[in-house]
């Protein structure tokens, strides 16, 4: 919990600094980047590559995240497929299906997906923080990694300790380890011959106990990014429409608590009725999965709502990038989810509020009214 603590805190101050600097915004369903950006960038977009330098930090999400130029600042990524390259001033934080590093890192890295690949030319100047199905690390890393997957395998340099909690753990003949490999005594090992771990192996039971921060770890940075990724997409698609829900859960928080708490119940109920005609299933159907899609969805209204407020309170008088205030929005929500004790409850009261004020704006448009121009939150 405490390394989640940590991750998260680095987050909010990375996307909080930001709000005093200039931004460059790019969305749409291909962004292509060439030319030298002097600013923060944003991106959203089906495809996104940035091959020019860029002055400051870079945030980006789509199905398919290319970064190959050299930013200055950090990264923050997240996508279908998402590849590094390049060099990087500062950390990197991204989460993708498929999440390739092949550039050079001058801080930290925390990288999460489903096949995770840190390439022989990769340089990680601090420390390596990697969750995945398929973790390959063979690049070099300048301090300690701490892996998370099904199979993880190293082939690279790490000069300090190296923990594993892994289905299966490969270390190849080109390891070098400088300080001691630990891993979870349940692991399958495979150490080959020519591997060099100059502080020795620790095969302990004691490394159970560690697999649930390694796991929240993972799991709370991909749960940040992919809010970021669906945010994003829609600010880009239905600017409009995300931020008049968002200003709605401010206006009417009582009611749409309520509301949200009815169709929370009333929903299912309703779809479980309707299973019993056969005609009624494929509705049925529809109805769950429509459901589950805008419980999910009030989430980004929800860190919309908060990250305008935050912003507004920044920026007096002044407009900032609708895709910083979600960043700093959505960070928020993740950092109350991750408290003990209140995470559960404030997840809840965010779940509830955000399901009640989307299905409110909806049935909201039948009235021309609702199509007015949405209000100035600052963002």
């Amino acid at each position: 919990m405490k390394q989640v603590a940590q991750v998260l805190i680095v987050l909010c101050l990375t996307i909080l600094a930001s709000p005093a600097h200039a931004f460059e915004s790019r969305a749409g369903s291909s962004v292509n980047i060439s030319d030298a950006v002097r600013d923060d960038l944003y991106a959203a977009g089906g495809t996104v590559e940035v091959t020019a330098e860029v002055d400051g930090d870079v945030v980006a999400s789509g199905g398919t995240i290319i970064l190959s130029g050299r930013t200055n600042g950090g990264i923050l990524a997240a996508g279908g497929t998402v590849r590094i390259g390049g060099t990087v001033g500062r950390s990197v934080r991204a989460a993708a299906g498929t999440l390739m590093v092949d550039g050079r890192v001058a801080s930290d890295a925390v990288i999460a997906g489903g096949n995770v690949d840190v390439v022989g030319q990769a340089i990680i100047g601090r420390d390596l923080v990697a969750a995945g199905g398929n973790v390959e690390v063979a690049g070099g890393i300048g301090r300690n990694a701490i892996l998370s997957g099904g199979n993880v395998t190293i082939g690279g340099t790490v000069q300090g300790n190296v923990e594993v909690q892994a289905g299966r753990l490969v270390i190849l003949p080109t390891a070098r380890i400088a300080g001691a490999l630990r891993h979870n005594g349940d692991a399958q090992v495979d150490i080959q011959e020519g591997a060099q771990i100059s502080g020795g192996v620790q095969r302990t039971s004691a490394m159970r106990r560690r697999g649930p921060v390694a796991i929240g770890l993972g799991g709370r940075v991909v749960e940040l990014l992919w809010l970021l990724v669906v945010g994003f997409v829609l600010i880009a698609l239905a600017p409009g429409a995300v931020w008049r829900v968002s200003a709605r859960v401010g206006r009417h928080f009582w009611m749409n608590l309520l509301t949200g708490f009815i169709l929370l119940v009333v929903v299912p109920a309703a779809a479980a009725l309707l299973l019993i005609t056969v005609v009624g299933i494929p509705l049925a159907a529809l109805t769950i999965a429509f459901y589950l899609v805008t419980l999910y969805l009030g989430q980004v209204a929800v860190a919309g709502w908060a990250g305008a407020r935050i912003v507004s309170g920044l920026q007096r008088g002044g407009a900032g990038s609708p895709y910083l205030a979600f960043g700093i929005g959505a960070i928020v929500l993740v950092v109350l989810f991750a408290l003990p004790f209140l995470g559960p409850i404030a997840r809840l009261l965010a779940l509830l509020v955000g399901f009640g004020a989307l299905w409110a704006a909806a049935w909201g448009l039948r009235r021309p009214s609702a199509l007015a121009a949405p209000p100035s939150t600052g963002a």
